[in-house]
Order: structure tokens, then C-alpha cells, then sequence
């Protein structure tokens, strides 16, 4: 029998429905987020936990064969995150090839131009979506439950094509801790007058908004954890970050971006940005979404965040930024209150980047989901039709970065020199990111620059001089984003030098990341007297703490020792050594070791030292969420330290049993009130909060905080804390920045030289001259005390204006000229310690660590 034509067309028809059959019924079968948490998702008032959030995909990862769930690791507070990898079945099925095809994209060294064309004809877009990095912002991850189920179940050829080209790594929150905190408030306040307002402390455990500022430093779990993910496991070609943004302006931010721009950064990196930017552009247009805008505010300057780090290592990364409601409640915006006044819109207006603003009304979590997701479908689209593009323009990015380098070009960074042990911790950061680190046997640290991530080892190695980028010829720069400087010599005090790299280093062992390093060896101590570990580096705070901790005996020496050290040639031991007795050697052991510490065994104990126990210390915590406490708490806690906090109550009860209290950088109204100094200029209104975390410390917690001074306790006060210590405490010190206009001086976030005083125990582990940063207009001038008062100038700037920056941008440096950065004053029986600048700022500041950990020992030395 003959078959004819229609019914062969039939029985293909029939094929192809059965083989589509496991995919309808898959998706069948797959419920909505609102349906499988039985709540409305999107809805107002309403908002998903983020433990809800990993049920629902714990449920995609089961019943679909387009998702699979990963663990990212545990979160600060122990909460597991996790990222969904959402493809098609068939690269679901083929992941560790695409991994592997992804890492050679990253990593061309050694392939062939044919062998490059194949990979970009084989291989699939990666693409990395974060959402809710800050807790606030929480539409993002209500909105990627939304998302992964619509690509989940889809079967029209527009998605189903997608999935064939792309991978899609989402991560629902990057900060589970705060996205749980920030909703279980919202729940808490639900119909009250408190619906929606902000929470009294950290939305992250230790750096709230700033674990968007951790990302060349790697500190905290949640960066680590993604770091791995991004550089060493996945390498995707793209990476997209979604935030929210204040109420009154624009209604979303999408790419390009604003000036001022890295010129180190490889063009194609931003024309793959804008080009992604102008679909999403396109979309959410066609969507008759209105106030959407680029070139505003954000710039393509700024290392440090999540996807702006990323740009440094051929990485195409893109901000999302969309205008906040009130958390889950909706907002109404009068067509009055909306405004400019950011980069790139000076008036809220129609302008060629903001073609469609706004007009007002109500704003809802849905719309900034539904935003979102029109941006983040116009993202699979392009990276779709763009899959052999992205592939490869990633490899040309790599593979100039490789070729451009002057041969044998390397970074030297010395194994033996005086803060050996930070010159470690810079080397192994170094090697956390991906880059090649070799290890030379005497000790010295090489990175050659002929490798794909160049243009990021010279961005953190070399200084930053901020571009003067102005509107018109008369107009003032436009400032930076957030800071202005991020040179990591400097920054932790560490010489390196650019040289050509001697062949006697090739074939040295690669310096391995975190999660593949070696346990350090520690090994047993030879028998003696006593112990030293010198103070070269703050790193010896760790082995000096768990020496006390383990009720060693420690002291300071207050004076240089000579004929300690056995030995043929004779060492002299400076001011500042701590020698240790064998308890403590013993419980320093294995910190040293993990530092790069020499434990230095002696004949004979210091003549001249002084007994050290183990201060305790209290840091002020107000109930407006201060970063700055949340890292100095961090730093004290990594380097041993046992920080307690204190509140209002805590201070105002003048129960305040510590040797050393820290008033973190606020403003010194915030610190008094719990309120901002009013603007004149500005509209002041502040909403309420539950009464018991208003107010600052108030006049009760002023007196008691002189108490205990005058009663021998020591205030360390940092930056901006400090204008209320000179205020209340009658000691001869000012401001002379304090009324500066800032067409006079200005300094947004840099590094500038100290000249430090390391003859006296609040300058021990010093060098002479530091690198330190600056971000405010402070420095300070003194006047002799009265008798039974003394007074330390425990740093300054440089006598010449041309001395004063190292990295980054300043304005009116001639009035630092000589002045104090840093000064301490004897008061009653107690001390007073302040800093102009923050020894301490986020973490990255390892030059100056040993300031803030002196002061701290200072409070215990008689």
C-alpha cells in the first residue's frame, strides 16, 4: 500500500506530539510560586521568606528537568545558599561540558584560532543573574521564583530556543541572613504605623549595605562563597546584579552607564553592556514602561561591587537598579515629589536618556517585579542571539589581555620583607581570584601579567588617579560613585615592585585559592625561656590573642632588647616586640604559622617590658545601623578580639565594666539623638520608629562615658564620632576642616600619606610613613595640655601639600599640610584616642589595623 503525503505529515505531527508529551506533563504538573506556598507572590503586603524561597526551588529542582539546585556554601548565620542552574534538558545534561568549555573561553591560553572558533560555535552563553544582595530590595527575589518557573515550564520556541543557547545561573538572594531579617520585620509591623520602615540594626550580620563593597577584599562568607562559584567553578560571560533604588526619582536604571569611565577596562566590555542595556531598554518601552533611564547616577569607574569587579576579568557585568516601595506595601508618589539631581539627570525631565519619565502614582512590589523581569527576559534574548559573540568576545578580552603584556612583565612581591606576613595574605587574595600567583624558593611571591585577568591585577596594584570628568569647561567633576582608590599595596602596607620575572621562577608552584590551600604547618617549638613574636604586622594580633586567650602570659617590650636571640649574629629586638611564655607560645602556634609568623625562641625573658591581659572591649552600637560598627565588630572578632556591643541603655545605665569603648564613624547628632543634623537645603522629615530603639545616647549616656574615662577607661573614637568627643571632653584639639565648604576641601574616599609616630605604644608595628584612607574633612590641630594632661600626635600628614595623596582624588590638600590625622590625650585616669580617618574602613585597611589594635592595648598598659 501506498502512504501518501498527508499522511506521512500526520504520523511526523503524531512523533512530535509524543515526544512533547513528558514536556507538557512536566509542566503540568508544576506549580506557580503563589500556588505551591499558598500565598499570592507580587501581591501588596505579601512577600515570600527566603526559606520559602528554597522550598520553591527545592521543588523546581525535583519536578523539572530544566533546573538544577546548587549549594553555594553557608551564609554568615549558617543559612545554606543556593544557586539554580536553569537550561535546557539536553546542556542540563551536559553541564560539566559547558563548565569546562566556559573555563577555556576565560582561560585561552594555548588554543588555536580554529580551536577558539570551535569552542564558540560548541558552547553555551553562561549567564549569572544575583538578586537581593541588600536585603531592602526585595522584589528581585520574589521576582526570580516567578521567573525560574515561567522557564521551567515554557513551551513556545522563543523560550525553548533561549534554553538551548543559554545557562542561566540565578542566585534568589545573595544575602539569605538579611532577606529572612528584613521580612520577618516587615511581618512583625505589619498594620502598624511601622509598615514597611527600616530595620534597627545590620540587614547582614556584620556589613549591611556594604557586602556590595567586598568584592576585591573577599572578608565576608556570602562573597567567598559566590567568588568560587563565578571565577573558579562557572565563568560566565555575563553577570547581571538587580537592585532597587530610592522612591522619587526614575522609575528603573538600566545600562549604559554614567562617566566617569575606566579606560583600563577592554571597550568591548561596555559595548556589550550597552548593548545588552538598549534591549532591555527596548522591552521594557514596548511594555509601556514608564521612567526607565540610563547614564544616571551610577558609574563605569567604581571597582568593588559585585558585576563592576567582574569587568577587570572579561566579564560582562550589568546593573539593575528600580525604584523602591515601601518593602512590600505600595507607595503613592506625587508627580511634586518626583526629582532629580543625580548624575545624568540634574531636573526630572524628558531628556534623550530618560525619554519617558514617569508621571506618578501609585508604585507597587509588582510593578518592580514586573520590571525586572521584561529587563531580566531581554537579557536570556540577547545573550540567545549573541550566545557565539559573548563566547567569543570573552577569548579576544583574554587573550589581548595576555598578548599585551611586555614579556616576562610580572608583579615581585617580596617574601622577606617587613610585613611579611600581609605580603601573604596580599598574595593568597590574589590567588582567591583566579590569578596566577607562583610561589619562587626563597619565598618571593611572582605574577606575571601575561594572563587573562591582567587588567584586574594592574587595576589593584597600581594607584588610582580619579578622572576630572566635567560637563562643561566651568563645571565641577563629576564625583565618584562610592570611593576613589583601592590600591592594594597600599592599603595594607606592602612593597612590591614591577619587574621583569627571571626564568629561575618558571615551573614554581602556583599559589592555590582559599578552598584548596593547605593547612599551614606549625611546628612544635624548641624548648626556651621565653618566646617573641615581633610586631611587623598587624597579623601578630592573632597569635598575641590566642596567646591570652589561653591564659599565656604576654608582655610588651617598652624598649629595644639586644642578646635575646641565640644565635651567630646578633639581633635587637625593637619597641613593641611581645614576648610570650611557653603557654602562650604554645596557643600561638598554629595562628603564627597560618600568618607566616616566626615564633622566636630566647635565651632570657625582656628586661623592660610590660604585662599584657586581654582588654575588654565594647563597641557602640546605635539603632541607626552603622556599617562602620558592623565591620570594626568583624575585624576585632577575626583578629581576636572579643568585642561586646552596647546600646543606649547599655551606656546610658553607666554599668560599663571594659577597658576600652569604640565609637564607630556617626554623625555626632545620630550619636547624641538617634537623628540627623537637620538640612536647611533639605526636607528633614524622619519616619518613626518603635520607641525603644529611638534616641542616641542622650545626656545620661554623655555623663556616663565621661565617668568612664576620668574613672581609667579609654574611647577610641573613629572619623566622624570624633567631633563629639572634642565637643564634650575638654581637651586642647579642633577640627580645622570642621566648617570647610567642599569647593574648599574634598576628599570622596582615598588613600593619602601618614607620617606616623612608632616610637611611642599607640605607633608600634608601624613603619614610619603609612599609607592611610580618607574620606572626610577632618584633621586636626592641637595645643599644649595643662600640666597633669598629656597629649600624643599619633600620626600626620606631610609638611608639603605635593606629599599629601598617593591614590585616588583630593581637592584643598594644602590644608592638611602638617596638621594631626590621628591624636590621643591622657584625661583623668583614663585615655582618649581619635582618628581622623578610619584606620580600620571595611576591612581592606591593613596598613592601619595596628593603630586601632594599640589603642585597644593601650587601655590595659599601666
Amino acid at each position: 500500500m501506498t502512504i501518501g503525503a498527508p499522511m506521512i505529515r500526520l504520523a511526523r505531527a503524531i512523533l512530535v506530539l509524543l515526544t512533547l508529551l513528558p514536556t507538557f506533563a512536566s509542566a503540568q504538573s508544576i506549580p506557580t510560586p503563589s500556588e505551591h506556598l499558598e500565598i499570592s507572590i507580587g501581591a501588596d503586603r505579601v512577600v515570600a521568606d527566603y526559606r520559602q524561597i528554597r522550598d520553591y526551588f527545592a521543588m523546581l529542582d525535583e519536578k523539572s528537568p530544566r533546573v538544577v539546585v546548587e549549594s553555594l556554601g553557608e551564609t554568615t548565620l549558617g543559612e545554606p545558599m543556593i544557586m539554580a542552574i536553569i537550561s535546557s534538558e539536553s546542556n542540563i545534561a551536559n553541564l560539566d561540558r559547558y563548565k569546562e568549555i566556559a573555563r577555556k573561553v576565560s582561560d585561552p591560553r594555548g588554543l588555536t584560532d580554529k580551536e577558539m572558533a570551535a569552542l564558540a560555535t560548541e558552547g553555551r552563553a553562561i549567564v549569572l543573574v544575583t538578586c537581593n544582595i541588600h536585603s531592602t530590595e526585595v522584589a528581585s527575589s520574589q521576582m526570580a521564583m516567578e521567573w525560574a518557573h515561567a522557564l521551567a515550564t515554557a513551551t513556545d520556541a522563543k523560550t525553548t530556543r533561549r534554553l538551548d543557547d543559554v545557562i542561566l545561573l540565578l542566585v534568589p538572594s545573595l544575602n539569605p541572613d538579611g532577606q529572612i531579617m528584613e521580612t520577618e520585620w516587615y511581618r512583625k509591623y505589619l498594620g502598624t504605623k511601622y509598615e514597611g520602615g527600616s530595620m534597627p540594626w545590620l540587614y547582614h550580620h556584620y556589613v549591611g549595605h556594604d557586602n556590595n563593597r567586598d568584592w576585591f577584599m573577599l572578608t565576608q562568607k556570602e562573597t567567598r562563597a559566590l567568588s568560587r562559584a563565578l571565577y573558579h567553578e562557572w565563568s560566565p560571560q555575563v553577570f547581571v546584579d538587580e537592585h532597587q533604588m530610592g522612591r522619587e526619582g526614575p522609575r528603573m536604571f538600566i545600562p549604559p552607564f554614567a562617566d566617569p569611565v575606566d579606560p583600563d577596562v577592554h571597550p568591548l566590555i561596555w559595548r556589550e553592556v550597552n548593548l545588552i542595556g538598549s534591549n532591555m531598554a527596548i522591552r521594557l518601552e514596548e511594555a509601556s514602561k514608564a521612567g526607565v533611564i540610563y547614564g544616571y547616577g551610577f558609574d563605569a569607574y567604581w571597582m568593588g561591587g559585585t558585576r563592576n569587579t567582574a569587568w577587570w576579568k572579561n566579564m560582562t557585568g550589568l546593573l539593575l537598579e528600580v525604584a523602591s516601595a515601601r518593602f512590600a506595601t505600595p507607595v503613592y508618589i506625587d508627580p511634586n515629589e518626583l526629582e532629580g539631581g543625580s548624575k545624568g539627570l540634574a531636573e526630572y525631565q524628558t531628556q534623550i536618556n530618560h525619554p519617558n519619565p514617569w508621571k506618578g502614582g501609585w508604585w507597587r512590589l509588582r510593578d518592580i517585579m514586573d520590571y525586572e523581569r521584561i529587563a531580566s527576559d531581554a537579557l536570556l534574548e540577547i545573550a540567545s542571539e549573541r550566545r557565539e559573540d559573548l563566547l567569543r568576545n570573552t577569548m579576544t578580552r583574554a587573550r589581548v589581555a595576555v598578548e599585551s603584556a611586555r614579556p616576562r612583565e610580572a608583579y615581585r612581591i617580596p617574601g622577606s620583607q617587613r610585613n611579611a606576613a600581609t605580603a601573604k595574605r596580599l598574595a593568597e587574595l590574589m590567588a582567591d581570584h583566579r590569578v596566577d600567583v607562583l610561589v619562587a624558593t626563597n619565598g618571593d611571591y611572582w605574577i606575571p601579567l601575561a594572563q587573562p585577568f591582567r587588567r584586574f591585577v594592574e587595576e589593584l596594584m597600581e594607584t588610582q588617579r580619579y578622572p576630572e570628568v566635567r560637563l562643561t569647561g566651568a563645571a565641577e567633576i563629576l564625583r565618584p560613585y562610592d570611593i576613589a582608590s583601592w590600591t592594594l599595596p597600599l592599603m595594607m602596607g606592602v612593597s612590591i615592585e614591577r619587574r621583569p620575572m627571571p626564568s629561575s621562577v618558571d615551573g614554581a608552584p602556583r599559589l592555590e585559592p582559599w578552598f584548596r590551600r593547605q593547612p599551614a604547618v606549625a611546628p612544635p617549638l624548641p624548648s626556651a625561656t621565653a618566646y617573641a613574636v615581633e610586631y611587623r604586622s598587624p597579623e601578630a594580633a592573632r597569635a598575641v590573642n590566642a596567646a591570652l586567650a589561653a591564659g599565656g602570659s604576654v608582655a610588651l617590650g617598652v624598649a629595644a632588647e639586644g642578646g635575646l636571640v641565640t644565635g651567630p649574629v646578633p639581633v635587637e629586638l625593637p619597641p613593641g616586640t611581645f614576648y610570650l611564655d611557653a603557654k602562650g607560645a604554645e596557643a600561638a602556634r598554629v595562628p603564627a604559622a597560618e600568618a607566616g609568623l616566626p615564633i622566636i625562641p630566647l635565651a632570657k625573658g625582656a628586661a623592660s617590658a610590660t604585662r599584657l591581659r586581654a582588654p575588654r572591649v565594647a563597641i557602640y552600637k546605635p539603632w541607626r545601623a552603622s556599617m562602620d560598627e558592623g565591620w570594626t565588630r568583624w575585624l576585632l572578632e577575626t583578629f581576636g578580639f572579643e568585642p561586646k556591643s552596647i546600646d543606649n541603655a547599655a551606656v546610658q545605665s553607666g554599668k560599663l565594666p571594659f577597658d576600652a569603648i569604640i565609637l564607630p564613624s556617626i554623625e555626632k547628632a545620630i550619636l547624641e539623638t538617634g537623628k540627623a543634623e537637620p538640612d536647611k537645603e533639605k526636607m528633614n522629615y524622619v519616619e518613626e520608629r518603635p520607641e525603644k530603639y529611638e534616641g542616641g545616647i542622650g545626656p545620661e549616656g554623655e555623663k556616663a562615658l565621661k565617668k568612664f574615662v576620668e574613672r581609667g577607661g579609654t574611647l577610641v573614637a573613629f572619623a566622624s564620632s570624633t567631633a563629639w568627643v572634642i565637643d564634650e571632653f575638654n581637651i586642647p584639639v579642633r577640627n580645622v576642616l570642621a566648617q570647610a565648604k567642599p569647593n574648599e576641601f574634598s576628599v570622596p574616599g582615598s588613600l593619602v600619606s601618614i607620617e606616623v609616630s612608632n616610637d611611642i605604644p599607640l605607633g608600634w608595628g608601624m613603619p614610619a610613613k603609612s599609607a592611610a584612607f580618607l574620606d572626610a574633612p577632618i584633621a586636626y590641630e592641637t595645643a599644649l595640655p595643662a600640666a597633669g594632661m598629656e597629649r600624643h600626635v599619633i600620626a600626620r600628614y606631610p609638611e608639603h601639600a605635593a606629599n599629601v595623596l598617593l591614590s585616588g582624588w583630593i581637592a584643598g590638600a594644602t590644608k592638611l599640610e602638617r596638621r594631626a590625622a590621628a591624636v590621643a590625650f591622657t584625661y583623668g585616669k583614663g585615655k582618649l584616642v581619635l582618628f581622623g580617618f578610619r584606620p580600620q574602613h571595611r576591612a581592606q585597611t591593613h596598613a592601619t589595623f595596628p593603630l586601632v589594635f594599640n589603642a585597644l592595648w593601650w587601655s590595659v598598659m599601666e
